[in-house]
C-alpha cells in the first residue's frame, strides 16, 4: 500500500525535467522523522508511567508538527535554488555576478536546512530522554537520520561555497557551519549513549 503511494514522488526525484534533488530529498527525510517524533509523543501520550511528562511531550508534539511544517517547504524549495544556479550558470561569463549570487543564496538556503537538521535532533534529544523507552530503536533512527541530514546538508553548503569568490563569506560560513556540525554530534552521542550495546 505505502510504496504505490510513494512511487509518484520517486518517479518525479528520478525525472531528470522536474529537477528535484539531494536537497529536497533532505526535506522528505526531515518531514518523516518529525512525523516520527511524534509517533513516539502518541505512544507517549496518555500512558500512567509517563503521565509526569506528559506535559512536556505534548509541547514537543506540536514543536515536531511546526517543525515539520517547516522543513516540507525544502522539498520545493530546493527546486527552485537549483533552478536559479543552473539558469545562472548557462550565462555565468556574461554575468558573473548574477552566478555569485545565486550561489550565495543557494548556500544561504542550505544552512538553514541544516539548521532545521539539528532542531530535529535537539528535539530528537528531548523526547528520548522522557518518551516512551519501548521506542528506543526509533530514538536511534531519528539521531542517526537527523546527523545524516546535518552532513547532507553541509555538503550543499560546501558544493556552492566552491563557486563563490568572496573569500572572508567562505570561512565565515566555514565556521558557522562547522560549528553546527560539531554540535550535531554531541547531541547525536548524548542520544545514543544510553543505547550502545
Amino acid at each position: 500500500m505505502y510504496n504505490e503511494k510513494l512511487e509518484p514522488i520517486l518517479e518525479d526525484l528520478e525525472n531528470k525535467e522536474i529537477e528535484i534533488a539531494g536537497g529536497s530529498v533532505v526535506g522528505m527525510v526531515l518531514s518523516e522523522l518529525n512525523s516520527l517524533i511524534k509517533y513516539i509523543c502518541n505512544l507517549t501520550i496518555g500512558k500512567k508511567k509517563y503521565a509526569d511528562v506528559e506535559e512536556e511531550v505534548i509541547k514537543i508534539k506540536e514543536e515536531a508538527e511546526n517543525l515539520k511544517k517547516e522543513v516540507l517547504q525544502i522539498i520545493d524549495k530546493d527546486k527552485e535554488v537549483l533552478e536559479e544556479i543552473l539558469s545562472s550558470y548557462k550565462i555565468r561569463k556574461e554575468e558573473p555576478l548574477k552566478y555569485q549570487e545565486a550561489n550565495k543564496q543557494a548556500v544561504e538556503f542550505c544552512m538553514k536546512v541544516t539548521e532545521k537538521a539539528l532542531e530535529t535532533l535537539k528535539l530528537t534529544n528531548k523526547i528520548s530522554k522522557i518518551g516512551n523507552q519501548m521506542l528506543s530503536s526509533d530514538f536511534k533512527i531519528c539521531s542517526y537520520y537527523g546527523m545524516a541530514s546535518v552532513e547532507a546538508s553541509i555538503v550543499n553548503v560546501k558544493i556552492n561555497l566552491e563557486s563563490i569568490q568572496d573569500e572572508q563569506y567562505k570561512f565565515e560560513t566555514k565556521l558557522k557551519y562547522l560549528k553546527m556540525h560539531s554540535d550535531a554530534e554531541l547531541i547525536k552521542l548524548e542520544i545514543l549513549k544510553g543505547y550502545v550495546v
